[in-house]
């Protein structure tokens, strides 16, 4: 059984946005794995690590992009929820690469909670927004 499985509820029926919360969840549950092993590879999961953070950043650009193509009028607020997620994510990071125990399994945690609200409340809010301008 995976971490974080996908599921039609997280569907904010645009289909780009979907396909990046999907790889958004992939790299959640890889870091998963990797932090369940028996003897975790410090620098696999550090590689991990980044590609979410970079992930992450990219697709949050890409809905700020379409937040402004579409003249979405709660930008501001969900953009403020984005930067707070990379304030924490960072955090989380340098304590990680500061050794400190059982970050990885605190972050996952986070991760999973964070993912699971904002898909379901903040990005579902701007759903029938785009939905009704088209977006794919």
């Amino acid at each position: 059984m995976v971490f974080f499985e996908w599921d039609k509820k997280y569907s904010v029926r645009v289909p780009s946005i979907d396909r990046q919360h999907r790889d958004l969840i992939d790299y959640i549950n890889k870091l998963q794995i990797e932090l369940a092993s028996p003897e975790p590879d410090t620098l696999m999961i550090e590689l991990i690590l980044n590609g979410l953070i970079s992930y992450t950043n990219t697709h949050f650009k890409y809905e700020e992009m379409l937040f402004s193509m579409y003249r979405y009028p709660d930008s501001e607020q969900h953009m403020e929820a984005h930067n707070r997620l990379f304030d924490s994510v960072a955090k989380f990071k340098q304590r990680y690469e500061a050794g400190i125990p059982d970050v990885g399994e605190e972050l996952l945690t986070f991760l999973k909670l964070w993912l699971n609200h904002h898909i379901l409340k903040e990005d579902m809010a701007y759903s029938d927004h785009m939905v009704a301008r088209k977006v794919n």
